[in-house]
């Protein structure tokens, strides 16, 4: 697991073979950690909050663990209150060691091949993620995956950012380009309705403070936002800024969804960056993503992956300080 790191005259990274992860972000010119990580990367091993991974087969959560594929009905690993299916289950490729199939000064990408039926996904898939730092300040995420076998696929990463060195997402500024959301019920599952994010909560449509949700005196979000019915061409679909550093970050995306998690279920953490134990709130995940459950929902966008097809998404993360 020995990190590797990339990057040009203006941004760094690093990575590790296990669950593909991103365990490093940061500018040149301020060394301020973009992404909660462990500066011990054993600890990596113990992490149970997704930090950085890569998230998969299917990201987000399936309901009862089961989903009908084709004629099918197939049944995954409950990993989640061992009533359903969360982020591809107990094993998933997030808990694996992926193979460094390149590597340069700019780039790196990572393999993994899962048999069929691992963790009740038919086919045998082979997954791969390429991390690029391109010019001026901007991370590019390439994830692909291929079956032998009619299955399903969403993928994303799920690092938790935070761009300044406050400790918390409380001074940071977020912008969603989104004007539905998907419900959830008590468990996290979306009930199939689409809202509208006007007159809720859920409005992030102009930049909104999240300094209330710190607070605990608005609800934690961990939401999916619907930016289109399908895949498209690479748009923009948020941005984050931090009033205290001056720093943004604006995400572009292929993806039908966003999913915003705030991190409040983060706790007792081993030390982290600027031996910070990380606590609720700490940093908040922004993953662009197919929306949750949709093989159980037949009105979402489908994730529907047939035998010998590829799947790809395409995602970027710019920085910029504001001077």
């Amino acid at each position: 697991m020995k990190p590797i790191k990339i990057g040009n005259d203006n941004l760094n990274a690093t990575f590790i073979s296990y669950g593909a992860r991103i365990v490093d972000i940061r500018m040149v010119e301020n060394e301020i950690p973009l992404i909660l990580g462990f500066p011990d990367i054993a600890d990596y091993l113990n992490d149970n909050s997704y930090l950085g991974a890569i998230v998969g087969r299917v990201a987000n959560r399936i309901a009862y663990g089961k989903a009908k594929i084709g004629h099918n009905l197939c049944e995954f690993d409950k990993n989640e209150h061992s009533i359903q299916t969360l982020h591809g289950g107990a094993e998933s490729c997030a808990f694996q060691n992926w193979q460094v199939e390149q590597n340069n000064d700019t780039s790196v990408t990572f393999a993994l091949s899962e048999p069929d039926g691992h963790m009740g996904f038919p086919g045998k898939c082979h997954l791969k993620v390429k991390y690029e730092i391109n010019p001026p300040m901007c991370l590019k995420i390439t994830m692909q995956a291929i079956s032998d076998k009619d299955g399903i696929c969403n993928l994303a990463s799920h690092p938790y950012f935070c761009l300044d060195k406050s400790g918390d997402i409380s001074a940071h500024e977020l912008q969603i380009r989104a004007k539905h959301y998907l419900p959830v019920n008590d468990l996290s599952i979306p009930t199939g309705e689409v809202k509208l994010v006007s007159n809720s909560r859920f409005n992030f449509l102009r930049p909104r403070k999240l300094t209330q949700i710190v607070a605990c005196s608005e609800k934690a979000i961990d939401h999916n936002f619907c930016l289109s019915k399908s895949q498209t061409a690479l748009r923009e679909v948020a941005i984050l800024s931090s009033s205290l550093s001056n720093i943004t970050m604006t995400i572009s995306s292929t993806e039908a969804g966003l999913q915003l998690y705030t991190g409040h279920h983060l706790s007792s953490t081993p030390n982290g960056y600027n031996k910070r134990s990380y606590a609720p709130f700490s940093g908040l995940c922004l993953e662009p993503q197919a929306w949750p459950d949709a093989p159980n929902h037949r009105s979402f966008p489908s994730i529907f992956l047939p035998a010998n097809t590829l799947y790809q998404q395409i995602s970027n993360f710019e920085f910029k300080m504001r001077r």
